[in-house]
């Protein structure tokens, strides 16, 4: 039997992270995957012949703008990743007409705040200037593990003022809408406020002013930044770092038992009977459920943490529709050429209904989305000519059994009717934003939560962010209340991945965090 220092199961980006670190500092590592290369949802794949598309995630704002980047990045630049950033992070257009964009600048954005509602630059500095001094402390948890000492003490400080609560503690509990409520403007209130929705946050959701927050200070910081060449560049510029300094990294290759002994991690048993033997640890890149119940399935659990891994619960789903068109996108406000990832919606109010239906199971009649051209940032994605867009619609059922227009059949699945005739829904919303669009594709591809589910169990039924991210399922609770942070109740297990904090996104925040663990231990 083989034996390593580390054992990653499961090879998502968090995992590379840490196998990265851990490889560099000189450790015998080996990274396990199911799929025919790593990654997870970092991962690109050809739309057509010479047409490069992302499937699933699309920028990596969260990476550059933390600490794994700082820490890494030289050494991905050597391993040919080049970052790209577009003019304006995000934006938006209303079904009205009306459009905006969030430039980096504070001064520009307090322009264009003003043009669209005289005065309005005001409350967007509010929102932006909401964490106060304690910003960067705010910012510096997204790589702690809430669990530790440390962690604990900045929390305290930052929720506590006086004998009261911080405005930390009211935006870690308030609602996005609420955090809108003094902006005038309507395509303001949907610019700030539906980002959340990218961390399964709805505009009516406790938590979700705390990304509101969040979301356009990492704008200000870090742009909307995407890897040239798509982001597989990423997972294969981390899988490199792990490759050049020794590591080993197995494709096709399911782990069905994590094995215990005296209480400690030994190895791991692979589906082909296949095992390898951990000297120091072995490091879980999935969610509890499958951890407790089933990976640890010969090991006794505590009755508590089984109770609660059983319980897990997964959010909604997601849609995206993948475009190579002819030309460029005929933007009516051409400043959209230089765009990030704008939404398209027709107001804050239609992405909470829109939230509301599909939670009740039902496909939303009118659907938010996002929608990003990375060809217009990234000529070698697609030949000359040619266009590559993703449409994202998040919050889908991921069992529809019902449509809220009463004009698609559903069947609790989805089904290929079920997928075309949703397809053709979000290309009408885009078309009422994009005229002519339409008549522009040459291909076109869909990602559903059937999709995610077959391609990534830690997605569950559809779930693109790890299981649910509510105010039960998140911050220092993540991913269970009796076995929060990243260590588990065996000391040389640990867990990774968006089941953990800091959560969905692609930042690579839990495989620093755990990377620190193993390294320092």
């Amino acid at each position: 039997m083989q034996n390593f220092d580390h054992i990653f199961v499961g090879g998502g980006h968090n995992a590379l992270v840490a196998a990265a670190y851990l490889s560099r500092a000189g450790y015998d590592v080996l990274v396990l995957d199911r799929n025919d290369r790593v990654g997870g949802f970092v991962r690109s794949a050809e739309l057509s012949p010479g047409v490069t598309y992302d499937p699933f995630s699309s920028a990596v704002p969260l990476f550059t703008s933390g600490p794994a980047w700082r820490d890494l990045g030289p050494d991905l630049r050597k391993q040919g990743l080049e970052i790209l950033q577009p003019e304006f992070p995000t934006g938006v257009s209303m079904q009205d007409g009306t459009t905006a964009v969030f430039p980096r600048d504070p001064l520009a954005l307090a322009d264009e705040a003003d043009r669209l509602h005289p005065g309005d630059s005001s409350a967007v500095a509010e929102i932006m200037a909401a964490l106060g001094p304690s910003s960067g402390e705010a910012f510096g948890l997204m790589g702690q593990d809430l669990t530790s000492d440390a962690a604990r003490a900045t929390i305290a400080r930052l929720v506590s003022e006086g004998k009261g609560w911080s405005q930390v503690a009211e935006l870690a509990l308030d609602t996005s809408r609420s955090a809108v409520s003094e902006l005038e403007s309507p395509a303001l209130q949907s610019l700030f406020g539906s980002w959340p929705a990218h961390v399964s946050h709805g505009p009516d959701d406790a938590g979700g002013a705390f990304w509101t927050t969040i979301f356009p200070l990492g704008f200000t910081a870090g742009g909307m930044p995407i890897p040239q060449g798509g982001m597989g560049k990423l997972a294969e510029a981390l899988s490199g770092i792990i490759t050049e300094h020794g590591g080993v990294v197995q494709n096709k290759a399911t782990v069905t038992r994590i094995k215990v002994a005296d209480g400690r991690a030994v190895g791991v048993q692979l589906s082909d009977g296949s095992a390898y033997r951990a000297r120091n640890s072995v490091v879980a890149s999935v969610n509890p459920d499958q951890l407790y119940e089933w990976l640890l399935a010969e090991t006794v659990v505590p009755p508590r943490i089984l109770s609660q891994a059983r319980r897990y619960r997964y959010g909604t789903g997601i849609f995206q529709l993948h475009l190579a068109i002819n030309g460029p996108i005929p933007w009516p406000d051409k400043r959209f050429a230089r765009i990030g990832q704008p939404f398209l919606t027709d107001s804050l109010d239609g992405l909470s209904l829109h939230v509301a239906q599909s939670r009740a199971d039902l496909l939303p009649a009118w659907p938010t989305m996002t929608l990003d051209c990375p060809t217009a940032h990234d000529a070698t994605r697609a030949p000359e000519g040619t266009n590559v867009i993703r449409i994202e619609v998040t919050d889908v059922p991921t069992s529809p059994r019902g449509d809220a227009a009463g004009a698609i059949a559903t069947d609790g699945t989805w089904n290929s009717c079920v997928v075309d005739r949703f397809a053709d829904r979000v290309l009408e919303v885009v078309e009422r934003h994009i005229p002519g669009l339409t008549e522009k594709i040459v291909t076109r591809a869909t990602v559903t939560p059937a999709t995610l589910a077959a391609f990534n169990p830690n997605s569950g039924p559809g779930d693109p962010y790890g299981g649910a991210q509510d105010l039960a399922q998140s911050f220092a609770l993540r991913p269970i209340a009796a076995a929060p942070g990243h260590r588990t109740f065996v000391p040389n297990l640990y867990v990774l991945g968006a089941g953990t904090w800091p959560g969905a996104g692609v930042s690579g925040n839990s495989g620093y965090i755990v990377a620190q663990y193993l390294i320092d231990s």
